[in-house]
């Protein structure tokens, strides 16, 4: 008997995922994506089966001597740091995508599936799909506030995170995300993937990094206590709202106290494309999953080279183009912060930012 678990993004995606029940006790562990969970949807554009399956790579081209792919289909064996699975997708480029996975790790980790195929698969499908929708997941922090919002964008290890933490705790900021944000049409929609977690640096640690062994077994107790009651979490979720401002973070380590200056569009689109290409590469909780990278990106280039007029291989120009043409419009700003978060720092982010976005 399979397991189904449903996820609406917005009205903007849909999802779900089947997996055997003998999974049952670790459906606590998609906390990813919990924010979206539903009860029903019609009509997934994305479906996900977790088990073993038998490919339909007849008929293939064959590149790397591992990947299978044909027009909307793409198939492999693979591995990473001793981790093994086996992927199909069909529908690689059309409206309703299918996935089937089957993963293989090392010890307990072993019993952990939605969170190896999160970590591996899930997240750059849906970046892709919501991009095909004129919908686009950027590498940034949302915060807002009356309406009016603005993100905050840069690498990973910018204190993005501690910030957000910061401006929703202190100052009573919505929040529309720590990690990724949805834009459309010059609007921001929320995409708080991993909130129970978020919620658990607001409430108990002073930046978003954890201090010892301690903190992450107690973050692992919070996500279980608080995966059904997401009522009872202090972090008040924005659906959507215009946006008014990017505010670029860069750490500094020769800066002692924080500078700012406007950005031009031109530097921005570039950026948040290569922050969006790195995050693509990027593998959500290494420590647990055992794997250092995700192969994604490079699953899309194999079907680029097969067919390099097809929607994955214009991927990154579309993003471009979009990105131009959402951001035209916003203001947009670069604040370089020194090395190490402090107070000092905060204060002064946070008076320059609504100085801006009134």
């Amino acid at each position: 008997m399979k397991q189904v678990l449903k996820y609406n993004i917005h009205n903007i995606l849909k999802l779900q995922i089947l997996l055997d029940k003998k999974f049952n006790i670790f459906k606590y562990f998609n906390v990813e994506h919990r924010f979206f969970e539903v009860d029903n949807i019609d009509n997934p554009d994305i479906t996900l089966n977790i088990g073993k399956f038998t490919p339909s790579n007849i008929d293939c081209y064959i590149v790397d001597n591992k990947y299978y792919i044909k027009r909307n289909y793409f198939y492999c064996k693979d591995s990473v740091d001793g981790t093994q699975w086996e992927l199909e997708i069909f529908g690689f480029e059309s409206e309703n995508t299918i996935i089937n996975f089957d993963v293989k790790v090392p010890g307990i980790r072993g019993l952990l599936p939605i969170l190896g195929v999160h970590n591996l698969f899930l997240s750059p499908l849906i970046d892709y799909k919501l991009a095909n929708k004129g919908y686009f997941l950027v590498h940034s922090a949302g915060l807002g506030k009356g309406n009016k919002a603005f993100l905050l964008a840069g690498m990973g290890g910018a204190f993005k995170t501690t910030l957000a933490m910061d401006f929703t705790r202190k100052a009573g900021f919505d929040f529309f995300g720590d990690e990724r944000v949805i834009l459309h049409d010059g609007k921001i929609w929320s995409y708080p993937i991993g909130l129970v977690s978020f919620d658990y640096r607001c409430r108990r640690l002073p930046t978003e990094k954890k201090r010892n062994f301690k903190d992450k077994i107690d973050l692992i107790l919070y996500n279980l206590s608080k995966y059904h009651h997401l009522e009872k979490l202090n972090v008040n979720i924005a659906d959507t709202s215009g946006l008014d401002a990017i505010f670029f973070i860069n750490r500094h380590a020769g800066k002692r106290s924080v500078t700012y200056g406007k950005y031009n569009l031109k530097n921005t689109v570039e950026k948040m494309v290569i922050n969006n290409e790195m995050e693509m590469n990027h593998a959500y909780m290494p420590n647990i999953m055992g794997i250092s990278f995700n192969p994604f990106f490079e699953y899309m280039l194999a079907y680029s080279f097969i067919f390099p007029d097809s929607q994955i291989a214009t991927h990154w120009d579309n993003l471009r183009r979009n990105l131009k043409e959402n951001l035209e419009n916003t203001a947009i700003y670069e604040l370089e912060i020194p090395l190490e978060y402090s107070d000092t720092v905060y204060n002064t982010v946070y008076n320059y930012i609504t100085s801006v976005v009134k």
